[in-house]
C-alpha cells in the first residue's frame, strides 16, 4: 500500500497551474522502495499530476532519505516528467507469412563440348567488364581464341572465321559475349 512520504510547503508552478508536491512510496513485489512524486492542483480543479518512479531503494528509510534531498528544480522536472511520460515503443511480433522455404532455384550450367578446357571463361571476366575481357582475350593465341569460340557456342551460325585476325577473333568474341548478357538480361 502507498504512503506519503514527504509534502514540499514550497509549491510547483508551470504554464498550467500551481500544485502542491509530495512524494509517495510503496514496496514494490520485488522487495525494493519505490518513490515518485504526486502533484496537486493548488486551486482544487484540474488533475493530480501523477508521476513516474523516480527512485527505487533496498530499505524504507533510504526512500525516505531520497526524498529528504530532493531541489525545487528536481521537483519542476518530475512535474514535466509527469505531464510528459516517456513513450517505449515496443517491437510487435511478428508472425511469418509462409510454412515453408522456398524451393531450391534449379540453374543450368553452360556444357562445354568435349576438348581442351578454355583457358578462360568470357562470361565470368565479360561480366564484370568487357574492356578486362577483351585485354585477357589480346593475350591469347589464334587456338585459344578459337577454343573459347567453340567452347562457350559463341558462333551458333557455324560461320567461317579462318579469314579473321587474331584482333578480328577477340572482337567477335567480346561481342557475342556482350550481345548473350543483353540477351540474359531481358
Amino acid at each position: 500500500m502507498a504512503e506519503v512520504f514527504m509534502s514540499f510547503d514550497t509549491p510547483i508552478s508551470d504554464e498550467l497551474g500551481t500544485y502542491h508536491p509530495r512524494v509517495v512510496g510503496r514496496q514494490a513485489e520485488d522487495g525494493m522502495w519505490e518513490g515518485w512524486l504526486e502533484f496537486l492542483p493548488i486551486d482544487g480543479g484540474g488533475e493530480v499530476q501523477v508521476g513516474p518512479v523516480e527512485s527505487r531503494q533496498p530499505e524504507r528509510h533510504d526512500l525516505v532519505y531520497w526524498a529528504t534531498g530532493l531541489t525545487p528544480i528536481f521537483l519542476e522536472g518530475a512535474l514535466q516528467r509527469a505531464k510528459s511520460p516517456l513513450t517505449v515503443r515496443v517491437r510487435q511480433i511478428e508472425i511469418p507469412l509462409s510454412d515453408a522455404p522456398a524451393r531450391k532455384a534449379v540453374t543450368t550450367t553452360r556444357v562445354i563440348s568435349p576438348g581442351p578446357e578454355p583457358v578462360l571463361d568470357p562470361f565470368e571476366i565479360g561480366g564484370r567488364s568487357l574492356d578486362i575481357l577483351k585485354q585477357e582475350l589480346g593475350a591469347l593465341n589464334r587456338p585459344r581464341l578459337i577454343n573459347i569460340i567453340a567452347s562457350y557456342d559463341l558462333n551458333p551460325g557455324g560461320e567461317d572465321l579462318s579469314w579473321m585476325s587474331d584482333r578480328q577473333l577477340v572482337q567477335f568474341i567480346v561481342t557475342a559475349v556482350e550481345a548473350q548478357m543483353v540477351q540474359r538480361g531481358r
